[in-house]
């Protein structure tokens, strides 16, 4: 062992009479230890989210929509054709035709988006099938998926106009229609049954869209060809590559799920690194701790630093002495702080469903959230972001209390003694 590390070491063990400083350098630890704690279950807490998250935006679009440059695509099926010639990636396809509509009932009027699709190829390629059940924290999905003349409400959709299975809506589109006698005019009328419910988990999907399959979206719009071609691939993250290959080979438009939702995403990225940034002060806090202690070892110590400077020790040897001294408080600190808060991480759903029994009530409300449970998820990056930055504080604390006992004066320093 060294001598910096040797006698490091044995300043972190006060003496007897010194109780004081040990105890300082204990809270010291539990103040880095604490910290490190709550970086890690904030941020796997939000990284789950985040997974969590893009998991449901990837279930209900597709990883890849295919339009035409010239408009609508009259024979879709040939492009699906060659787009999965092209693509071994794709794993299901399906054309989707887009209608805004209204939606009216006896008493209700309100406005959204219809997807015209073909039912078993979108169950495929998204949670169609999947959102009219009860899977996967879903509570309001039921029913079946549409056929001729018959439409899927989301939910939110359907308590708006106070729809439910076996009713009759009326579906008001902007088709121009001709009428005898009266000639020309605007807004189609389509009465359709709700045939199921849908719970996307999603607001946006279960506030404005509804489904129908494709012959009933060409009554709607009174014209054949579909709008785009929704694509889901062997991995969501392989969108841009496929994107460029059919832009460059086929000639036609593509939009991914990330850019779809480019927004959203970065802003969750934004929160996730101001959380981290908020709560890394936290760890510095405790920094802030190991400064004075360290402080105080030096004026306890000043005896001691002029004795090894009178024997030889020197300057650099002092320095590395009490940054050592710190350091060792920080990374200790730090390993207890991974230890308790990877395992707190872990086991965050059955604590809070102790600490909810406990007071009383639900600390994660599923209804809201669309979870079964708190959605965590550890990454090694951000374990190791973490640990490096308590390093890191905690090295910066010690220069100054290290710069001062290096400074010391071996002769003032044992001039009485």
């Amino acid at each position: 062992m060294k001598f910096e590390t040797f006698v490091a070491l044995r300043y972190l063990r006060s003496k007897r009479r010194n109780r004081f400083i040990s105890l300082i350098s204990i809270i010291s630890i539990a103040g880095v230890s604490v910290g490190v704690i709550t970086l890690i279950i904030v941020m796997s807490v939000m990284t789950g989210f985040d997974i969590a998250l893009r998991e449901t935006i990837i279930g209900n679009r597709s990883h890849l929509s295919i339009y035409d440059i010239g408009g609508k695509i009259k024979d879709y099926e040939r492009v699906i054709k060659e787009i999965e010639t092209l693509c071994p990636e794709i794993v299901a396809s399906g054309p989707v035709v887009q209608v805004e509509a209204l939606f009216k009932n006896e008493e209700y009027t309100t406005g959204g988006l219809i997807l015209g699709v073909d039912p078993e190829r979108e169950s495929k390629v998204t949670d169609l099938a999947k959102n009219l059940t009860n899977e996967g924290g879903r509570l309001f999905g039921k029913g079946k998926l549409p056929q001729e003349k018959e439409i899927v409400l989301g939910y939110r959709l359907a308590n708006r106009i106070s729809a439910r299975l076996g009713s009759q809506i009326q579906i008001v589109t902007a088709r121009a229609i001709i009428r005898p006698f009266l000639g020309r005019q605007l807004g189609s009328q389509l009465w359709l049954t709700v045939s199921g419910i849908s719970h996307a988990r999603m607001s946006e999907f279960d506030e404005v869209y509804a489904f129908v399959d494709l012959p009933t979206a060409y009554m709607l719009t009174g014209e054949k060809g579909v709008d785009a071609i929704h694509v889901k691939l062997t991995n969501p993250f392989l969108a841009d590559t496929v994107a460029r290959r059919i832009r460059e080979n086929l000639n036609y438009n593509t939009k991914t799920w990330y850019e779809d939702q480019q927004a959203f995403f970065d802003a969750l990225r934004q929160e996730k690194l101001a959380m981290f940034i908020i709560l890394a002060f936290i760890i510095l806090v405790a920094a802030f701790n190991i400064t004075s202690t360290l402080i105080m070892i030096v004026m306890e110590k000043r005896r001691d630093i002029g004795i090894l400077r009178t024997l030889g020790a020197s300057t650099n040897s002092i320095l590395l002495t009490f940054i050592l001294q710190g350091l060792f408080i920080g990374v200790i600190g730090t390993i207890i702080g991974l230890c308790i808060g990877i395992v707190l991480a872990w086991n965050i759903n059955p604590i809070a469903q102790f600490i909810a029994k406990l007071l009383g009530w639900d600390l994660f409300n599923s209804t809201i959230y669309y979870f079964e449970g708190i959605p965590v998820a550890i990454v090694p990056f951000d374990i190791m972001c973490i640990a490096i930055s308590a390093v890191l504080l905690t090295f910066l604390s010690t220069l100054y209390p290290a710069y001062s006992a290096a400074r010391v004066n071996p002769v003032d320093a044992i001039r009485y003694e």
